[in-house]
């Protein structure tokens, strides 16, 4: 593999180049806390949670219902509310479709 700043030779595993440190190959996009679409029960937090830090949703569902239960009924809610506020969605993914021709006979 050869840098792209650099044109030098590096190892075929290697993220950034030994001579002038760029990164190598194609970098990988930075996780993003998002509210889960396709795995929500209410807003999606809890699944949004579990998938930011690669956690069980089941698990995470537990764990903040007892947080909730230790800390009170209503700043649960409260910090659930919040999040669903400040917390953006997933992007709705859409097929897309193709240009409709018209039927001859």
């Amino acid at each position: 593999m050869y840098c792209n700043a650099c044109g030098k030779a590096t190892a075929e595993d290697g993220r950034f180049c030994a001579y002038c440190g760029n990164v190598v190959g194609i970098s990988p996009t930075p996780k993003k806390l998002m509210r889960s679409r396709a795995d929500r029960k209410i807003a999606g937090l809890c699944a949004g949670l579990a998938e930011y830090f690669d956690l069980d949703i089941s698990l995470v569902r537990i764990l903040c219902f007892f947080i909730a239960l230790a800390t009170g009924v209503c700043p649960g809610v409260v910090t659930y509310l919040l999040a669903w506020i400040i917390i953006p969605a997933e992007p709705e993914l859409r097929p897309v479709l193709a240009a409709q021709q018209p039927v001859t006979s």
